[in-house]
């Protein structure tokens, strides 16, 4: 029953372009299957793929990644941003956006992975798989 549903996890989670079945069971293993996180944020976070800006006062510097979180997750979905980054499709273009915005191919790559997390953390919510057609609805006024 238990393997049941892992499996249908992981089937979940390979229909991600990018993500294969190591970084699918290195994500379920890691995060507990969701049982404590609430957020794609705080996926993010516990991942250490959080953005920290360095403000102190009148300074400004350049923003880093938290990496105050779990490298191996953070080590599989940079991975897996590196294989999504060379392939035609939404992610691709994602990559080669940036790129052209011109911010550096490791913080596009950080970006991706962040993206990706947060892809991996819809999917396995809504239990349905991935759809690159799919475009969330706007808000509506109310």
């Amino acid at each position: 029953m238990a393997s049941e549903a892992v499996q249908g996890q992981v089937t979940l989670l390979t229909s991600i372009p990018g993500i294969g079945l190591l970084t699918a069971s290195i994500l379920l293993v890691e995060t507990l299957q969701l049982s404590r996180m609430e957020s794609s944020d705080q996926w993010a976070a516990y991942a250490g793929l959080s953005p920290v800006p360095r403000q102190s006062g009148s300074f400004t510097g350049r923003t880093h990644i938290s990496k105050i979180g779990n490298g191996r997750l953070r080590r599989a979905f940079y991975l897996c941003a590196l294989t999504a980054s060379r392939m035609k499709n939404a992610f691709g273009n994602f990559y080669r956006h940036l790129i052209a915005q011109g911010k550096p191919k490791k913080v596009a790559l950080v970006a991706l992975a962040r993206k990706l997390l947060r892809v991996a953390f819809a999917v396995l919510k809504s239990g349905q798989k991935f759809d690159p057609s799919y475009r969330r609805q706007p808000p509506t006024a109310t």
